[in-house]
């Protein structure tokens, strides 16, 4: 699995850490003195916790590198792993400020980061429901009817937006989707439906907010394409839903109805291993 986006998110984060390393440093530098007032051990170990706190940050971040750029999990859990993607967020936004890079291009590099992140712990998620959450920008806006707040049954299928086409790949896979308006009523649907997954669509703003909302729930994130400008007439590329969704079947322990790619077999002359098929799904959905 190749760097791409990827690269960005974790050279950042290398830079950010660098910055945090100095930031330590120079604080306890300043307050060191002060702690020693209190007692003459006290600088000692609030430099070795800071020091120890560094370190396991560090380590994470290597760690978290290592799963995204090779496809296999090497944190314990999902849990761990968003620790320290939580962690190293905030750090990437304040570093690429300061360096004045695009925050867009942030963003799609840690939704990438994520993906990869998910993918490498697919052997982790437990059986169960794949919600299809979506935003209602991708509704067309001169459509009168109203699809959000589990109202998508309304959709009257005209063919004027994507939504038709995601409601349809939704009941031939059996799967739950609902539009969104905002992130309250996104939480309110996933408490309510309990996902063991989430193919979220969405810009870059709203889906890292929904991804760190959402930690430690796989979210896999699509973004949608904006042919009018942001948050108006929206659409996404279906093949890319389709691939995500065929992507988490085997994982989630159902087969989807719709599968782009050849079947898979078992003879040493078909195209490829059931890995090669994985691999090639998750690339068509990055």
């Amino acid at each position: 699995m190749k760097l791409g986006e990827k690269r960005l998110f974790i050279t950042i984060s290398a830079g950010g850490l660098v910055l945090l390393a100095i930031f330590i440093a120079v604080a306890w530098y300043l307050i060191a003195p002060r702690l020693g007032e209190f007692h003459a051990d006290l600088p000692g170990v609030v430099g070795v916790a800071a020091g120890v706190a560094f370190f396991v940050v560090t380590l994470g971040l290597g760690l978290v590198a290592v799963s995204a750029v090779t496809g296999q999990r090497v944190l314990f859990s999902q849990r761990i792993t968003s620790t320290v993607v939580r962690i190293l967020f905030p750090l990437v936004r304040l570093a690429s400020a300061i360096l004045g890079i695009d925050k867009d291009r942030v963003k799609r590099s840690f939704i990438e980061m994520n993906n990869a992140l998910v993918a490498a712990g697919r052997d982790t998620l437990r059986p169960g429901t794949l919600l299809l959450l979506l935003p209602h920008c991708l509704q067309a806006t001169t459509c009168p009817h109203k699809i959000t707040g589990g109202l998508i049954e309304n959709c009257h299928g005209c063919g004027s937006c994507v939504i038709e086409s995601l409601l349809d790949v939704a009941r031939k896979n059996g799967l739950p989707l609902t539009v969104a308006t905002g992130g309250t009523l996104a939480r309110r649907v996933i408490g309510e439906v309990d996902p063991a997954a989430i193919i979220a669509v969405a810009c870059e703003t709203d889906l890292t907010t929904g991804i760190t909302d959402s930690y430690p729930l796989p979210v896999l994130g699509v973004l949608n394409e904006r042919p009018h400008g942001p948050c108006r007439d929206t659409t996404v590329d279906m093949t890319r839903v389709r691939d995500a969704i065929a992507f988490f079947a085997e994982a989630l322990g159902w087969a989807p109805d719709e599968r782009e790619s050849s079947p898979r077999t078992g003879s040493p002359d078909a195209e490829g291993s059931q890995e090669d098929e994985k691999e090639r799904v998750w690339t068509r959905v990055r």
